[in-house]
This record gives structure tokens, C-alpha cells and sequence, in this order.
């Protein structure tokens, strides 16, 4: 295994999308293969057999991996669980710094409230810099909620308050 293409491998699987809205999922890993031609002989066995047949080909997904290389999850992942509860943190330090007392309910249900802690929730993992989340909350704020009352100090404290909660590891 010296040049490249030695270390290829070809995964196979079958995906297809039902419910009403599409809104579930259903895969099967169904082989691993040394070519894309292997995969695609595997793709005609496969096809001919009770219940592939009934979805078209387009369901047959091939993903080309390099053997020994990372592909996935190099930062790590979390649960569900850790991420609600970050969620119920970051909703505090908003709170906190909008001096609220309403209850996280309550403020989910204002929909430009709960774009703004949508958009920072996507970075907060991300930009450990309090100037940089600063300006980040800075644009969501003022894009999701058209209010520019606030000056630049007060979206610093805001990203203070966030990275003090250390969002960073589980």
C-alpha cells in the first residue's frame, strides 16, 4: 500500500427518507469495498432484492474513505443532554445581561429572541475570543431584533459572561 489510491476503501449504503414530511430516516450500511467498481456490482446484487427494489437507485450511496485518515468527529461530539442544558445556560446569561426574569419558556416563545440564542448557540463552541463572539452576537442582535440601542461594550459583556461559562469542553 504506497501511493494513494491503495488506500481507498468504498462504503455502501441505502438511504431512503418517509413519514409525512420526510421527516425520518432509514439507512443500512450494507459493505465495504476495495473500488467503486466492486461497490457498484454490489449495487445490482443488492437492487434485485426484496425491498431495494422497490426505491430507486439513487437511494444506493457510495462514500470514498481513505484508510487510516480521520474523517469525522475530530473535535469531539456531545448528547443531547449536555446540549440542552448549554442551551438553558446560554438563555440565562441573556437573562443575565438583559437583566430578564422571564422563564426560559417564556422567552423561547419570542421568535426573534430564540433566532438570536439559535445563532449564537451554533458559534458558542467555536469562537473563544470575547471580542470576536462580541461582534458575532453584535450582527445577530441587531439583524434578528432591529435594535441598535446597544453599544459595542455591552456586546462585550455579553460574549464575558458566555465564555465564562466555559462552553468549550463537556
Amino acid at each position: 500500500m504506497n501511493n494513494h489510491s491503495d488506500k481507498k476503501m468504498y462504503l455502501l449504503y441505502h438511504e431512503y427518507k418517509y413519514g409525512e414530511d420526510n421527516e425520518c430516516r432509514e439507512i443500512k450500511l450494507l459493505g465495504i469495498y476495495s473500488s467503486e467498481q466492486e461497490a457498484s456490482k454490489a449495487i445490482e446484487r443488492y437492487y434485485k432484492l426484496a425491498g431495494f427494489k422497490k426505491y430507486s437507485k439513487e437511494c444506493f450511496i457510495v462514500d470514498e474513505y481513505i484508510v487510516g485518515v480521520d474523517t469525522n468527529w475530530k473535535e469531539g461530539f456531545v448528547n443531547s443532554v449536555c446540549l440542552d442544558w448549554n442551551f438553558e445556560i446560554l438563555t440565562s446569561c441573556f437573562n443575565e445581561w438583559l437583566g430578564n426574569n422571564k422563564s426560559h419558556d417564556e422567552l423561547w416563545k419570542d421568535e426573534g429572541y430564540y433566532s438570536v440564542l439559535c445563532n449564537v448557540y451554533k458559534v458558542v463552541y467555536k469562537i473563544k475570543d470575547v471580542k470576536e463572539l462580541a461582534e458575532y452576537i453584535q450582527q445577530v442582535w441587531v439583524k434578528r431584533l432591529n435594535d441598535r440601542s446597544k453599544g459595542f461594550d455591552d456586546y462585550i459583556e455579553i460574549a464575558e459572561i458566555i465564555i465564562s461559562k466555559e462552553f468549550y469542553d463537556f
